[in-house]
């Protein structure tokens, strides 16, 4: 263990470190030529110097109230047009004289009224039932006292929209129906004409193949060659087939 012997005592904590660097100079600050101008002049122009204001706003004198007719108004327009008159203008038409007015035919409302009311008809009745002694009165017509719904001449009938709908109805079976009685067979029988060019087409065909067919190499060494000439082959069998089957059979039907 090693022992430290401490002599002097005056030794500070703060001191040990450096001491940090001194600041650099400020530059010097910016002023304007034109303040320097501007004071000077308000020294010199003491005009300059007004106020905001009056520290006290003057009270006016009781009669000098605002008046009618002196408050802010809007502004009149005004224009600088100006008519000019000239003598050339032509006179203002008088007023016609005035004329006798069309008379009124003379009606007697009196004669009127006495026709209309005799040509008028009174009121039908309603017939009304009293039930109670005290000649409490209610009308017939939906008290139920009388048959009323049995007695409408529609009573029992099928309802309007019900005879349309099964019109219409009745409307689609009939055309279905005829559509089916009158549908064209789906076979048909080709003519002579017909049967002659179809054969002769098969020839022509069986011919132009046959003739292809006779133009392939001798050695199928490979797998393109071999699968060509079967599906020649088979086509060939299939046309002699069709020309056999047509030959033989004089009567033809096909399919739409």
């Amino acid at each position: 263990m090693s022992v430290v012997e401490i002599v002097e005592h005056n030794e500070v904590i703060y001191t040990i470190l450096d001491k940090p660097p001194p600041e650099p100079p400020k530059t010097p600050r910016y002023e304007s030529q034109l303040e320097k101008e501007l004071r000077e002049a308000v020294l010199t122009r003491p005009q300059l110097r007004r106020t905001f204001g009056y520290a006290e706003v003057p009270v006016k004198p009781p009669d000098k109230f605002l008046k009618k007719g002196e408050g802010i108004t809007q502004p009149i327009k005004k224009s600088d047009h100006k008519c000019v008159q000239s003598g050339n203008l032509p006179p203002v038409p008088k007023r016609p004289p005035p004329g006798k007015k069309p008379e009124k035919p003379k009606i007697n409302f009196r004669v009127v009224n006495i026709k209309k009311a005799i040509k008028t008809k009174g009121k039908p009745v309603e017939p009304r039932l009293v039930d109670t002694r005290d000649g409490h009165t209610k009308k017939i017509k939906g008290s139920g006292e009388v048959p009323e719904y049995c007695l409408r001449p529609d009573f029992g009938q099928m309802p309007a929209y019900l005879v349309k709908r099964n019109r219409k109805i009745q409307k689609a079976l009939d055309k279905i129906r005829y559509a089916e009685e009158h549908k064209e067979s789906l076979c048909k029988l080709i003519n002579e004409e017909e049967r002659q060019k179809l054969l002769k087409d098969l020839k022509q065909n069986w011919s132009i193949m046959q003739k292809g067919f006779l133009q392939l190499p001798m050695l199928t060494d490979t797998i393109p060659k071999i699968l060509r000439k079967s599906k020649m082959e088979q086509e060939l069998k299939q046309l002699e087939k069709d020309i056999a089957l047509v030959e033989s059979n004089p009567y033809i039907y096909i399919y739409d």
